[in-house]
């Protein structure tokens, strides 16, 4: 007989991604399908940044507090990238954005579901996750990418 028992259930549920950093993004559901960006904003001269900080970029304060900075914002520049990084799991060509948030700080990721052609700059873009499977085992990583809003 071998080790697989046809009476018993299927238990193996797939396991749901988990931030690639969560110092920059926070999952908000249990599917790990929406998320917030996170960042720390300076209590002296309110300058907001994205990710961790130990002290505020502008002033050089060390009151600051972390803020969640959502998943809206404005395409600010972008390159289309031809030649990827090594290690690159998308597609190539692909476009990098840089996205102003409201709040202030820029942040850079992939545009997705946008041809080429039909990328302007002052487009508003939304923030959209996506799983790529973890380099070394493990579960997938939810990456944030920029789609148009």
């Amino acid at each position: 007989m071998g080790l697989y028992n046809a009476d018993m259930p299927d238990t193996e549920q797939p396991v749901t991604p988990v931030s690639v950093d969560p110092n920059r993004l926070k999952i908000t559901n249990n599917d790990a399908s929406g998320g917030t960006l996170v960042g720390f904003k300076c209590n002296e001269c309110d300058t907001t940044v994205f990710g961790p900080a130990v002290f505020c970029q502008s002033c050089t304060s060390t009151d600051l507090e972390a803020v969640e900075l959502g998943g809206k914002g404005m395409l600010f520049s972008y390159t289309i990238v031809r030649i990827p990084p090594a290690g690159w799991p998308g597609d190539v060509p692909y476009v990098l954005g840089q996205v102003e948030l409201p709040q202030g700080p820029q942040v850079l990721a992939e545009v997705i579901d946008c041809e080429h052609e039909d990328l302007k700059i002052g487009m508003a873009v939304e923030m959209v996750l996506k799983a790529v499977p973890a380099e070394n085992g493990g579960p997938d990583k939810a990456v944030y990418k920029w789609r148009p809003a």
